[in-house]
């Protein structure tokens, strides 16, 4: 039976999803995904304007909890196969790294995603932002920042790489010549680029990253996955079906999915 992954989704604790995570688990299976992942955003992410938007240190643990019942309920062999992962989406903050060290050597994660979501307490997906500072500018520094965090194999998985283009701001030339210096390091750190489809329902109404830049990822030999980045269970597996045609243009022919934090490839759904 064909795998297909989807390893990006968040639950309530996160304060902007919403749904029960039963609910998110049960629309994977009638989408036909087998492997699925919970990747609740980390408690260090940073808050701005006094809004949360992950959950707080002292969730973690019933987090964990949470997705080791679903697992014992749900997950299954046979000819229908289906696993429920444990992951996080972590924010990358160099001054924060000794708390997402600690959080990485507590549980035993299936994976983690690797994130920046934001330019000093400028979030990255807030429409005004690009008002103030140049698409330019951001991209510049945002790009540095998933540079450091490739460098230091922060994570298992990019989360939406080219994100800076998801409220529909776009550099002249677009965003390759910001990811082409990023990919022999993510190859000599085995770090897989996901395609996140929650782009499609936002103003960039576009995957991320791009299929120019997904062209050039899998000529290199960088590992791809799914992350649907799901707020509410209806997200889950969202366009996929656009993303598996879109990726088989593209050449691709297997899709990574992890357990225990070891890269397992598939051949595409």
């Amino acid at each position: 039976m064909a795998v297909l992954m989807d390893l990006h989704n968040h639950t309530t604790r996160c304060c902007h999803a919403s749904g029960a995570m039963e609910a998110y688990v049960e629309k994977a299976r009638e989408r036909g995904i087998t492997d699925y992942g919970f990747s609740d955003h980390s408690h260090w992410m940073l808050h701005a304007r006094g809004q949360r938007y992950a959950m707080l240190a002292e969730e973690l643990d019933d987090y964990v909890n949470d997705v080791r019942r679903l697992q014992e309920r749900h997950n299954s062999d046979g000819d229908q196969p289906f696993r429920i992962r444990l992951g996080m989406e972590m924010d990358y903050i160099p001054s924060r790294l000794d708390v997402a060290e600690d959080v990485r050597k507590r549980y035993d994660w299936d994976y983690l995603i690797g994130s920046v979501h934001n330019i000093g307490f400028e979030k990255l997906q807030e429409p005004e932002m690009y008002n103030f500072w140049h698409i330019e500018d951001v991209c510049e520094i945002y790009f540095h920042c998933v540079g450091m965090m490739v460098r230091e194999r922060f994570c298992d998985i990019v989360g939406h790489l080219d994100l800076p283009k998801k409220m529909g701001a776009m550099p002249a030339g677009g965003m390759l010549r910001y990811v082409e210096p990023l990919i022999p390091d993510l190859l000599a750190n085995d770090i897989a680029v996901e395609i996140n489809t929650s782009g499609m329902d936002n103003p960039a109404r576009a995957f991320m990253p791009g299929w120019d830049i997904v062209e050039a990822l899998a000529v290199s030999g960088v590992p791809l996955t799914l992350g649907s980045d799901a707020h509410a269970p209806h997200n889950v597996g969202r366009h996929f079906d656009a993303a598996l045609e879109g990726l088989r243009k593209a050449g691709v022919k297997e899709l990574v999915r992890f357990e225990r934090r070891q890269m397992i490839a598939e051949p595409i759904a």
